[in-house]
């Protein structure tokens, strides 16, 4: 496998979320009432590790409001978009924020894992964050090419890989979807080549479009707008059961571990956060992906929006955890 990059390639308030967590059968962490009153008391930073126009981006954008509209005090919830390095600028910036309560960021994992990885620790530990929940259940990949590819199938990518490497627009290293490649392509026989340095899902797409690769995988939720405007065509479906007609899934490509790649959009603040505090932004961001307003803009962007449990957060970085180190070494090699 070669990697290029792209330079290479072209020259939730807080009594409400005690009482949440004793419903759930969880000893709820005793709360300071005059913190727990008083916050927020300012805007909040929501922070976001990619460039604008990103699944992680939109998604942000969209529940942000929907935060501010479950929070004790009326306050701000202002995205920042905050690239550089695959994420890790942002990321490491999130870590490295007060734990008072007012910065609070959007995390791709298991990609903040890998991440963490190259990077040895230096900037962020994944451990250590305060998680706050996730903004939508773990999402599938789809590996898809431009309106114009002679490709119309993964047998065809097959095919080309047998004659010279397939050539994948990503992010860095750090991203999912980098990863995604990886192991999809080992698991579907495929030679792969990355040519990556794009700065969000959507420039890799459109990357993807106007010929930089042969192919690209990214989310069902972030292909689907491509697909519906005619300018990719969607070859395969890494769900268990494909919720694009009349393509097939990771069942039916023989490889069901292709529906174990999945990307979690999962909402942290730094180390450290009071528990009072902790227990009002959990509080609002579970009923903010539940939010009307939310769940109206999943169905018109055509998203299969199941929100995550309350109190999953710990089990789903715990599964993640074990997935990253399952394939670390073969992605370190890359």
């Amino acid at each position: 496998m070669t990697i290029l990059t792209r330079r290479d390639f072209v020259v939730a308030s807080g009594a409400a979320g005690l009482a949440l967590a004793a419903a759930a059968g969880g000893a709820a962490p005793r709360a300071n009432a005059a913190v727990a009153g008083a916050y927020p008391q300012r805007n909040i930073s929501f922070i976001i590790p990619y460039g604008p126009g990103g699944g992680f981006d939109n998604f942000a954008r969209v529940v942000s409001p929907a935060i501010e509209r479950h929070l004790p005090n009326p306050v701000n919830v202002i995205p920042r978009n905050v690239a550089g390095g695959g994420g890790g600028r942002g990321i490491t910036q999130l870590f490295r924020a007060r734990p008072d309560g007012y910065t609070i960021g959007i995390l791709n994992i298991p990609g903040a894992f890998f991440l963490q990885e190259r990077q040895g620790g230096r900037g962020f530990r994944v451990a250590e964050f305060t998680w706050l929940g996730t903004v939508s259940r773990g999402e599938n990949y789809a590996l898809a090419v431009g309106a114009d590819s002679p490709l119309h199938s993964i047998a065809d990518v097959q095919a080309l890989s047998r004659q010279r490497p397939v050539k994948f627009t990503c992010t860095g290293p750090e991203g999912t979807a980098y990863s995604a490649a990886i192991i999809s392509s080992e698991l579907l026989g495929i030679d792969v080549q990355l040519i990556t340095g794009y700065r969000s899902s959507s420039d890799y797409i459109v990357a993807a479009i106007r010929g930089d690769g042969d192919a690209v995988l990214a989310t069902l939720s972030t292909l689907k707008p491509f697909m519906e405007s005619g300018t990719v065509r969607i070859l395969a479906s890494f769900e268990s059961e494909s919720s694009v007609p009349g393509i097939p899934d990771a069942t039916a490509l023989g490889q069901p571990e292709l529906s174990q790649i999945v990307v979690e959009r999962m909402v942290a603040a730094p180390p450290g956060v009071p528990d009072d505090i902790k227990n009002i932004l959990v509080h609002a961001l579970e009923q903010a992906v539940r939010d009307p307003e939310v769940i109206a803009w999943a169905e018109d962007a055509g998203i299969d929006w199941h929100p995550d449990p309350p109190g999953s957060v710990d089990g789903i970085i715990r599964d993640q955890a074990a997935f990253f180190e399952k394939w670390k070494s073969r992605i370190s090699q890359s």
